[in-house]
């Protein structure tokens, strides 16, 4: 069975992925280690996961012979095995993915200009798209208020948040939009402190973190944005700059995984405590891994 993170004695584990060749890496975080897994039958990079209990869903992407993507693959973690779930009605990367309410919602990000080969990106997206994981089918919702791609996507507090990103025009955003599933409705809850694009971003309670990116001050700076006020503060700058980073949550902890900065990589696992504002390194892992998506999902425990 499956147990939510949250619950008595249950815990998360987390899924890495990475690159072209889609490796697939679980992160043991109190055993300090990453263990290889199963890997994604299609290679591809700029893709979304996102998990919802023990599932990991992949979304989208592209490859460099098989374009740009509508492809949804189903990791089960539970089995340890892959599976295709029904195509997005809209093949995209550069995309974000949350969960809300059970349902996977993918945000904005790049298709294909038609017509053109090789295939060129289009302008951000405005498109949001809703999965139902026990119908196995794609639901079109209202649009962004603003397009954007590379964008950091979470849901908190029964809605979904979308941080900075890469504009229609190419610029880095500085808008936080906020999606209300009630009246299907979007709106611009706050200005980010600065315009950023390739951040990181988890969820601890009513607060989001936001970390590293491409941004107008240090890529090693992380701050926190509360959902009940939409105020901000910052917090402790991570331990190195870091762009297209990945950060989740576990247990009242945040960790963050890979990314780069100039023609350094970053090599380590790194942990955000906020009860002392402070960051510590866990463990290092491979050289080579920049990561696509790093999920948290829900532990396996034995029935």
């Amino acid at each position: 069975m499956c147990v939510d993170p949250n619950a008595l004695n249950s815990h998360s584990t987390a899924a890495c992925l990475t690159g072209i060749n889609t490796q697939h890496l679980q992160v043991d975080h109190k055993a300090k280690e990453i263990i290889p897994k199963a890997d994604l039958p299609s290679p591809r990079k700029e893709f979304s996961a996102c998990a919802i209990g023990c599932k990991v869903y992949v979304t989208g992407g592209r490859g460099s012979e098989n374009g740009v993507s509508k492809d949804v693959w189903i990791y089960d973690t539970v089995h340890e095995e892959w599976s295709k779930g029904a195509p997005m009605l809209i093949a995209r990367f550069g995309h974000g993915s949350a969960e809300l309410e059970n349902s996977l919602y993918v945000v904005g990000g790049h298709t294909a200009i038609a017509g053109v080969f090789p295939a060129s990106p289009s302008v951000s997206l405005k498109q949001v798209e809703r999965y139902d994981p026990l119908t196995n089918k794609w639901t079109m919702m209202a649009p962004l208020r603003d397009g954007v791609s590379n964008a950091a996507v979470v849901s908190a507090k029964l809605k979904l948040f979308v941080f900075g990103g890469t504009t229609i025009h190419r610029d880095k955003a500085s808008k936080v939009q906020c999606y209300d599933p009630v009246g299907n409705r979007w709106s611009i809850a706050a200005e980010c402190p600065q315009p950023w694009r390739y951040t990181a971003a988890a969820v601890l309670g009513s607060q989001i973190f936001i970390m590293g990116g491409d941004t107008e001050f240090t890529a090693a700076s992380a701050y926190r944005f509360d959902c009940d006020t939409d105020q901000w503060s910052r917090v402790g700058d991570m331990t190195s700059k870091r762009m297209s980073c990945h950060a989740v949550a576990s247990g009242n902890k945040l960790y963050v995984v890979g990314g780069y900065f100039g023609t350094q990589r970053c090599k380590t696992l790194d942990c955000y405590d906020p009860a002392g504002d402070s960051w510590s390194s866990i463990t290092t892992v491979p050289y080579s891994l920049i990561p696509t998506a790093f999920v948290s999902t829900w532990k396996h425990l034995p029935a």
